[in-house]
């Protein structure tokens, strides 16, 4: 796991599996800002950008309006990817609302899920 961020910008990236970097993958917008890149060949997270980082995480829900635009079979295949550990420590989507909340993952998560 790779962590990069830009005060500047307020962007957050988080890079799962740097193996998986380089090959092809498939971007998902869950939000302006707010993007969840999948491997194209097997349903494992890539790469989460989370612009406005710090912003984001001072309201208590959020509304991930891209998420609601994705077709079934999208939500179907993210759905899981969503809810592992390694992505819901950065953020909590609920499938069913369309609602959540940026998480802000302590040390010892980062490491456990980076482990």
């Amino acid at each position: 796991m790779f962590l990069s961020y830009d005060p500047v910008g307020d962007i957050l990236e988080v890079i799962f599996d740097e193996n998986l970097h380089r090959a092809k993958q498939v971007a998902y917008k869950l939000r302006q800002g707010m993007v969840l890149y999948v491997s194209a060949g097997r349903p494992k997270p890539v790469q989460l950008t989370l612009g406005n980082y710090h912003a984001l995480m001072q309201f208590p829900h959020v509304k991930f309006d891209g998420w609601k635009k994705l077709p079934a079979s999208d939500k179907k295949l993210l759905k899981p990817i969503l809810t592992s550990p390694m992505v819901s420590a950065f953020l909590r989507l609920d499938p069913e609302t369309g609602y959540g909340h940026i998480a802000s993952p302590g040390m010892p998560e980062i490491l456990a899920i980076a482990a």
